[in-house]
């Protein structure tokens, strides 16, 4: 474990538009890059779901509906059972890439939907897909995905943004808000220490823009001097 790794929350649903941007757009691209060395990663598939014990198990009604439920499930169970197969070496990508590809390619049909979990599974090197799939129509993906809902409380109840994404352990709006669009840039202030080249590439960028539109202020002022 590098000694810089910064921890990192994503809270999310499974049929949130924005939390599909934000794993196709930010987190999936981030983490195929030495960048994924430096993050401590948990994913939380819950978002504003609410649950009811009733009787003898849970009662979820989640924000996008009962497919919506199904989803959540599904991916509770795989970063359960990735997390504990011994032939994913790399957690952070392969079960970044198995959820990223369920995100990008569900099939959502009124209130329910429909999750290529073979086809990302064979494209993600996830061996035990079995497993996965049987465990979503178990008990135990109601169990997982209560679990999730109490970390989901516990960093804020109700959460009021989807996806929310918290560094550190520290909820900070403008840091989620931010990391929604620009990721890396958030993600590599929190790398303290040997910062990897991406984030250099990503300073390097910054302070290029921020150069070129200081150059063009002076000449737009120049000109009408």
């Amino acid at each position: 474990m590098i000694s810089s790794q910064v921890n990192v929350a994503v809270y999310y649903e499974s049929l949130c538009p924005d939390s599909r941007k934000f794993f196709t757009k930010q987190l999936y691209p981030s983490l195929q890059t030495s960048l994924s060395n430096f993050v401590n990663l948990t994913l939380v598939p819950y978002g504003k779901t609410t649950a009811k014990f009733d009787i003898n198990s849970y009662q979820f009604e989640c924000h996008h509906g009962p497919g919506e439920c199904q989803g959540n499930k599904i991916q509770a169970c795989a970063l359960k059972l990735i997390h504990d197969d011994q032939n994913s070496k790399d957690y952070n990508k392969v079960a970044v890439g198995f959820i990223n590809c369920l995100m990008d390619k569900a099939m959502r049909e009124g209130d329910n939907a429909t999750f290529p979990t073979m086809d990302c599974a064979q494209l993600n090197h996830v061996h035990n897909i079995k497993d996965i799939e049987n465990c979503a129509g178990h008990s135990d993906a109601s169990n997982y995905l209560a679990y999730y809902g109490g970390l989901t409380d516990k960093i804020q109840k109700p959460l009021k943004s989807v996806p929310t994404i918290v560094f550190n352990n520290q909820l900070k709006d403008e840091d989620s808000k931010m990391a929604q669009t620009s990721f890396v840039k958030v993600l590599c202030q929190y790398i303290e220490h040997d910062k990897p080249e991406e984030c250099l590439k990503n300073g390097a960028l910054s302070l290029k823009i921020s150069l070129g539109f200081v150059l063009l202020m002076a000449s737009f002022s120049r000109h009408f001097l």
